[in-house]
């Protein structure tokens, strides 16, 4: 029953699409057109493709679509991807197909997001290990592109050897105090003292440690990409 259900929606969203975007269709019989007459495929299909940290070559196995027409699709050599195509790229992305549409369009709900102090959330830390987290991330129950939030170092504790997925960038601002940073490679070791309001941007993929050896509790801003939560 719920696989029926599911081929019903897929078809309806299929139609609803057809109707409203012409230029889209599975024989691409409205022709190239330009830029401007058309969502932007190209755009949406590479930043989605980055976000996933998936190559050209990777993305084609996941969708079943040659390399050279991905490439062609990013590169506006293909104006306006077929329907199936931009259905088998939007389900190997986790998108669903007018999701994908509607992002090309600029109009995708997820490019605007507005919080409350209520939504906000945080992780504490503070009996453990000394710090806590407040995020400033819109909540989502999907990989967020990046994460801001406020991390607070108790006085005198440190957070040792963090490490994010490889390819992660991140950057810190003390706002109270001096914090030492540390990173940790395999047969050496830097240290950079960050100042009070000094902003540092590091890879977050090679293991470092935070330490704040101020007698109160340090605030810092948090930046990452992707979302480390």
């Amino acid at each position: 029953m719920y696989e029926e259900i599911g081929k019903k929606l897929k078809k309806d969203t299929a139609k609803q699409i057809r109707a409203e975007f012409p230029q889209v269709n599975e024989a691409g019989k409205k022709g190239a057109g330009s830029i401007d007459e058309v969502p932007d495929f190209a755009r949406s299909v590479k930043r989605l493709r980055n976000d996933h940290g998936l190559s050209l070559e990777k993305l084609s196995e996941k969708t079943g679509i040659n390399k050279q027409t991905l490439h062609s699709i990013e590169n506006y050599s293909i104006k306006n991807p077929s329907f199936a195509n931009l259905e088998k790229i939007a389900t190997a992305l986790d998108l669903s197909l007018n999701d994908l549409v509607t992002m090309a369009r600029g109009e995708f709900r997820g490019n605007l997001f507005k919080t409350t102090a209520a939504q906000r959330w945080m992780v504490n830390f503070e009996t453990e290990k000394g710090f806590t987290i407040h995020a400033y991330s819109a909540p989502s129950s999907t990989r967020r592109d990046f994460f801001i939030g406020v991390m607070t170092i108790k006085a005198g504790k440190k957070l040792r050897y963090w490490q994010f997925r490889p390819r992660s960038k991140a950057c810190i601002q003390p706002w109270d105090d001096e914090l030492l940073f540390i990173y940790h490679g395999m047969n050496w070791r830097r240290e950079e003292e960050v100042l009070a309001n000094e902003t540092l941007y590091f890879d977050a993929s090679i293991p470092h440690t935070f330490e704040n050896h101020s007698d109160r509790d340090n605030r810092i801003l948090l930046v990452t990409y992707p979302s480390i939560f």
